[in-house]
């Protein structure tokens, strides 16, 4: 391991670990989401396949988001001549932050809390 991969791997271990923490709020309403799929109701069939198309669709965001950042962000390193696992850990940061981003802001329209 040579001196420059040593210097960014504080970087690239800060980045994921933020992404983490970003992700943990989707995580949560994930659970939520699962909650519901696992327990369906025995007469609403309709509501049930809503429950699981839209349990399929937060999976795909929530494990997308941050892989797609991540891969944009190790080709663009990459183009960039720059070490391509601190552009990964990047994207996959700034994809977690996005994706949270977009959840507060879906959270408050879809409540419009007032003052």
């Amino acid at each position: 391991m040579t001196h420059g991969e040593e210097s960014r791997r504080p970087y690239i271990v800060a980045m994921l670990v933020l992404a983490a923490l970003f992700l943990a709020p989707c995580v949560w309403v994930w659970t939520l989401q699962l909650h519901v799929v696992q327990n369906p109701s025995g007469s609403d069939w309709r509501g049930n396949h809503e429950a699981n198309v839209h349990f399929a669709q937060l999976t795909g965001i929530i494990a997308g988001a941050p892989s797609a950042g991540a891969m944009v962000g190790a080709l663009v390193a990459a183009a960039r001549r720059r070490h391509p696992g601190a552009g990964a850990a990047t994207g996959a940061f700034l994809g977690a932050a996005a994706l949270l981003a977009y959840g507060v802001y879906a959270f408050l329209v879809a409540f419009e809390l007032s003052s």
